[in-house]
Parts: C-alpha cells; sequence; structure tokens
C-alpha cells in the first residue's frame, strides 16, 4: 500500500466533511467520480445516482448549522492499485435547520460508513465511486 495513496484518501475524506462546515458546497462534484452512486443513512434509503446524490448532498451540508464531525476506526485498503476501500464510524453533530419554519433540529448521529474510491491515473487523483451509510442505534 502506497503512503502516499493513503493519506491522499484520508486527506480526501477529511476535506468532504468539512465541507458542511464551510458551506463550500460548490466543491461537492470535484469529490465524485462521473459514476458515482450512495446508499444513504436516511429515508427513502435508495441507490443515489451521481445526480441524486449530489442534489441531496448539497442540500443536507447546506441545512445544518454547528456541524461538527468525528472520524473514528478509519482503515484504508488500496486495492490492484486503481481501488481504494475506506472503512470508518462517523459521529456527526448539528442542527438541521428548516428554513420554511425557522426552527431547527438537533441532530447527533453515529453511522458505519464505506467509501470505495477510484483513482484516475491520468490526474494522479483520488475520486469517491460509491458511499455506504449505516446508521447506528444510538
Amino acid at each position: 500500500m502506497s503512503v502516499t495513496d493513503s493519506t491522499k484518501i484520508r486527506d480526501l475524506i477529511y476535506k468532504y466533511f468539512q465541507i458542511a462546515k464551510s458551506k463550500e458546497i460548490e466543491h461537492i462534484p470535484a469529490f465524485f467520480a462521473e459514476r458515482f452512486t450512495k446508499f444513504g443513512d436516511s429515508p427513502p434509503y435508495d441507490l443515489r445516482d451521481a445526480d441524486r446524490a449530489l442534489m441531496l448532498e448539497q442540500l443536507q451540508f447546506a441545512s445544518i448549522s454547528d456541524y461538527d464531525f468525528k472520524i473514528n476506526d478509519l482503515k484504508i485498503e488500496i486495492v490492484a492499485g486503481e481501488v481504494a476501500i475506506a472503512t470508518f464510524a462517523l459521529e456527526s453533530t448539528g442542527i438541521i435547520v428548516d428554513d420554511y419554519s425557522f426552527r431547527g433540529t438537533a441532530i447527533n448521529n453515529k453511522s458505519r460508513v464505506t467509501i470505495m474510491f477510484q483513482k484516475d491515473k491520468k490526474k494522479e487523483e483520488w475520486k469517491m465511486l460509491h458511499q455506504h451509510f449505516s446508521r447506528m442505534p444510538s
């Protein structure tokens, strides 16, 4: 396993979740591979293609305030040099703000996360190919 690739993937994961803090949601597409898919941990629990996942991520990241996150037990495995799998537990807190009612709902979630990455050999950069979140009981 290349330390450089593992470090790049770790940094990419942290930068991705930092977007919910910085609100720079216009940067989300740069993290996704062209054929990105996602299983989320909230209804409707469907398999989301890149366009739907992007729209829902932007909505979620823009709607949360006082966001913070903690990544535990991060493990990264590089497979055949072009594919990597990262697994970790994600703790996230914040307030989901409803712009229509001006009310907020506190969140304190724990999820198991698996993210599959694909390496773009020409650019020497990693992109998220698939995410799977599973909420853990509180």
